[in-house]
């Protein structure tokens, strides 16, 4: 991870994970409270206690981090979304050396903003730490298992151009569903895409200064 994303601590707007769940209940034995196996990460009464790191999860290492860093309890998906940008041009930098050890490395920030993002929605709904990165990797499954009949209900090979029609005729069938996510508008894409040049921009800049330093 680059040093902007642990040095710098820009302000957002958005709010500590302390307060915990609307339904009130403690978080699973898979990382926080309700299975007694860790402390409620969301209990900031001191002194804290001093959780067990050994093979904490990643969202419960994120519930605790929202709740006890003050750096990264203030961020929104706003003012995170640079860092994101960042770790993906340095995850591109790693693939353009073909260096497989630092792919991995990169690899590893990338998936930290993805559950960084997934601890914020947990705030925005009211969810227990974890809940949201659960239902990521439910959806994620879900998701491509139906896109791909060619491989989870197939029992023969499929030619490439039938895989290129099914995995369509799918997409449109999800656009179609009644319960479909709505998709970001044109204008929010036009938006979204002028944000990302000008980080791109901010990016290059701060490498060329690196690179004169070294």
């Amino acid at each position: 991870m680059s040093g902007q994303a642990s040095d710098e601590h820009p302000a957002g707007d958005g709010r500590a994970a302390a307060g915990g769940g609307a339904d009130g209940r403690g978080a699973d034995a898979r990382g926080a409270p309700g299975g007694g196996a860790l402390p409620d990460p969301r209990d900031v009464r001191e002194p804290w206690p001093r959780p067990d790191t050994r093979d904490m999860s990643a969202e419960t290492m994120m519930a605790f981090i929202r709740a006890r860093c003050p750096w990264a309890a203030d961020h929104t998906h706003a003012s995170l979304a640079p860092y994101l940008l960042e770790e993906s041009v340095e995850l591109l930098a790693a693939i353009v050396e073909d260096d497989p050890r630092a792919v991995e490395a990169e690899l590893a920030d990338v998936l930290y903003q993805v559950v960084f993002h997934a601890a914020l929605l947990d705030d925005r709904l009211e969810r227990s730490p974890g809940a949201t990165w659960d239902a990521l990797q439910e959806r994620l499954v879900a998701k491509y298992v139906r896109r791909h009949p060619h491989v989870f209900d197939s029992e023969h090979p499929v030619p490439l151009p039938e895989v290129q029609r099914r995995y369509q005729a799918v997409k449109r069938e999800e656009k179609a569903a009644s319960d479909a996510v709505h998709e970001p508008s044109a204008a929010a894409h036009r938006e979204a895409a002028q944000r990302a040049v000008g980080i791109l921009a901010e990016i290059r800049g701060t490498m060329t200064e690196r690179s004169r330093t070294d």
